[in-house]
């Protein structure tokens, strides 16, 4: 994100940091809406309607911030109200099956991008609706076309990220989504993957190597848990214990954990990073908008952010508490049943 809004340009060709990480955010966000909601253990029933009104003062809350951080010089397309409008859509979702995410997100993914394209072939209807279609169609960050890699992401979370055979899948069909999407774009005429177009391929592309590289550093840092299910050689009704990782493979995950604990850091705080990198680039606006810096502004820029971010970021996770703008969103998702449980010590 910080290179795609830096790094200095010499040509209009698309580098790889374009749209990638947007797409990377949309699955970390699936991911997390499954988290928060139980993960592999979903909330139960009687406890859904809290799950979904959080979810819908979250959506609310990063639809407001989003807003008000457009009116800022940064020159860059915000995506947090585009945000809290994929997780007003993802409200009916939060708990369904795998199944049915999985049949959602797959017709979605093939009648969305033809859905915009039948929209963009006609004149706007005028406002609100046309704000409406920005949104959901023909944005920047097309809520309804992100349902699949959201959907994908929460998918992930109710498997049990966990496992190994979770990772594997992320690892192998994300491997599998991006040789398709991208492929499909280099080989097929007509066929476009550049970052946001909207288009199947596009999704599948840019879905498919986030997948792959969340799996991939879930097995590179996380140790796996025991598969689901197994047992022991005694056939013990108790789940066997996980096979002790090698010291080589201790030491190496230690190695790579030392290595990216600025971005692990980071990681923990992304709402706040990314709302701060705003503030920055629309008080340096001067120099330039995002994306259009000249020489070694753009690499300074980009080494300045870097540097500020994990420096911040790893000082903050000293004190053991969430980023500040992420405390903010939990107390307000929270607000309403603060005092829900309170007991009437009379009775």
């Amino acid at each position: 994100m910080f290179a795609a809004h830096t790094v200095p340009r010499t040509s209009t060709d698309e580098l790889l940091v374009d749209g990638r990480p947007s797409v990377l955010f949309a699955l970390v966000a699936g991911v997390a809406l499954g988290l928060v909601t139980g993960g592999a253990r979903p909330t139960p029933p009687a406890s859904r309607g809290e799950a979904r009104a959080r979810l819908a003062i979250r959506a609310l809350v990063l639809f407001a911030m989003g807003v008000l951080l457009w009116m800022l010089p940064h020159g860059v397309a915000v995506i947090l109200d585009y945000y809290g409008v994929m997780f007003l859509a993802m409200i009916p979702l939060l708990l369904a099956s795998r199944l049915v995410l999985a049949g959602v997100g797959a017709a979605v993914l093939v009648a969305g991008p033809l859905l915009r394209r039948a929209v963009e072939a006609r004149p706007l209807p005028g406002e609100p609706l046309d704000t409406a279609i920005d949104y959901l169609l023909t944005g920047w960050y097309p809520a309804l076309l992100w349902v699949p890699v959201l959907a994908a992401g929460l998918i992930a979370a109710r498997s049990d990220l966990g496992l190994a055979r979770t990772r594997t899948a992320l690892i192998g069909f994300g491997a599998i989504a991006a040789v398709a999407g991208y492929g499909a774009a280099a080989v097929l005429p007509g066929v476009d993957a550049s970052a946001h177009s909207g288009t199947t391929a596009e999704l599948l592309g840019a879905g498919g190597l986030a997948a792959a590289v969340v799996g991939l550093l879930l097995v590179l840092l996380d140790p796996p848990l025991p598969a689901e299910g197994a047992t022991s050689a005694a056939a013990s009704p108790t789940p066997a214990p996980a096979p002790a990782p090698s010291p080589a493979a201790t030491a190496l995950r230690r190695a790579l954990g030392l290595l990216l604990a600025p971005i692990t850091a980071i990681g923990r705080m992304p709402l706040t990073i990314y709302v701060a990198h705003l503030l920055v680039l629309a008080a340096i606006s001067p120099l330039g908008p995002a994306g259009q810096f000249d020489g070694v502004v753009g690499w300074v820029a980009l080494l300045v952010l870097s540097v500020a971010a994990a420096a911040f970021a790893l000082a903050w996770q000293a004190l053991r508490l969430p980023g500040p703008l992420e405390w903010v969103l939990q107390r307000a998702a929270g607000l309403p049943f603060r005092y829900r449980s309170v007991r009437d010590l009379r009775a």
